[in-house]
Order: structure tokens, then C-alpha cells, then sequence
């Protein structure tokens, strides 16, 4: 699983990315789980999985807009250019196995029968993030580089707002390593640290507890 898996050596600290991997396959298994015991009709599931469909959402509709044309703009190589085909079309498998599982909870009675459809997507997930991780990761760190990388980033935190970070930070912080989350929370302002975890994390599990 991808959160196991070996990540190579870049120039760039792709943490970030590699962070959103590992929280969307967090809850996948947390989904799973959910499946196997018929509780996907339980009001925190039903939030944890419509958190994860949206994380997931601004995550890959923010690749597509914002980072594959700025990689593809910088790439030359028959093969690299092949690598980003590859990144849009597996989004688009990923998007279509959503919609189905999105389908089957809407319609389902605790959802013992999604099993197969939750395990498809899982699958899907886990060899689209490594698949990423080992081959589009490296190809972003040698066309646009460390200076692409954060335009991308600036690029991210301008279409998604104040208003989806206040969600995403406590999503992505949910059950990480401790040295994760503190490597994370290093990177904000004291004022900010503090509203995460009085304000924004507490507000974050009340309503997931049986999915936590």
C-alpha cells in the first residue's frame, strides 16, 4: 500500500503530497472497513467518506488544472509526455469508480454489497498514488523544478480558499505520525497552530467519531 511503499529521493520535499496519499488511503481502509460491517448508512461514515470524495476532488481537479500543463509545458521526451497521459486517464478511472461507490451509498442499506466496488477503488488508488510517487514526482523535479513545484502550490492555495484549508488541515493530520503532524504544523504561524488544534480539530472529529 502506498503509504508503505519506498519514495524516492528528489530534490524537492514532496511531503505534502505524499501526506494527502497516505490520508486519502487512511480512510479508504476506514471505508473498507465501514463496508465489510454494513455500516456505511451511519452518519459519521456517510461524513468521512463525503470528506474524503471532496478532498479527493480539489486534489486531483487542482492536478489536472493547475500541474500537469505546467509539466507538460516544460516536458520534451516522448515517454514523459506518455507519463502524463497516464496521470490524466488513471484520474479519470478514479473519478469514474467515485461516482459508483458515491451511487451505491446514496442507494444502499448499510452497504454489505459495495464491498467489491469499495476494494476496486482502494486498488485503483493505491497503484495511481504510487505510480505517481515513483514516476510523475521525479518527472515534476526534473522539468519545473523547486520554483514549478511552489507555483503549483501557490496555484493550489489560491482556487481552494481559506474556507477548504480549515477542513484539509485537520483531514490530512487525522491518525498521521507524530512527526508528520509536527513537521506540518511547523510550517504555520503560532495564531494558527493554536486555532487548529482548540478550534478546528475538535471541530473536525465531533462529527466522525464512530469513523475516526
Amino acid at each position: 500500500m502506498t503509504m508503505n511503499s519506498h519514495r524516492p529521493t528528489t530534490t524537492i520535499d514532496f511531503f505534502g503530497m505524499y501526506l494527502a496519499h497516505d490520508a486519502c488511503m487512511r480512510d479508504l481502509i476506514r471505508l473498507t472497513a465501514a463496508a465489510s460491517e454494513g455500516r456505511l448508512a451511519e452518519p459519521s461514515v456517510r461524513i468521512g467518506w463525503e470528506t474524503l470524495r471532496r478532498q479527493l476532488d480539489r486534489h486531483h481537479s487542482t492536478e489536472d488544472a493547475a500541474l500537469w500543463p505546467l509539466v507538460r509545458a516544460a516536458a520534451t521526451d516522448p515517454a514523459d509526455l506518455a507519463i502524463l497521459d497516464d496521470m490524466e486517464t488513471e484520474h479519470e478511472g478514479i473519478e469514474e469508480l467515485l461516482a459508483t461507490v458515491e451511487s451505491g451509498i446514496a442507494t444502499s442499506n448499510g452497504g454489505q454489497g459495495l464491498r467489491s466496488e469499495v476494494d476496486a477503488l482502494a486498488a485503483a488508488l493505491d497503484t495511481h498514488f504510487t505510480h505517481e510517487e515513483q514516476v510523475a514526482l521525479p518527472l515534476i523535479d526534473r522539468t519545473v523544478g523547486g520554483p514549478g513545484w511552489a507555483a503549483f502550490g501557490t496555484e493550489m492555495r489560491k482556487r481552494n480558499g481559506l474556507r477548504a484549508v480549515t477542513e484539509y488541515l485537520p483531514w490530512v493530520l487525522d491518525d498521521a505520525p507524530a512527526d508528520a503532524q509536527a513537521k506540518m504544523l511547523d510550517f504555520l504561524p503560532a495564531p494558527i497552530r493554536a486555532i487548529y488544534h482548540y478550534v478546528l480539530k475538535p471541530r473536525y472529529a465531533r462529527p466522525r467519531r464512530g469513523w475516526l
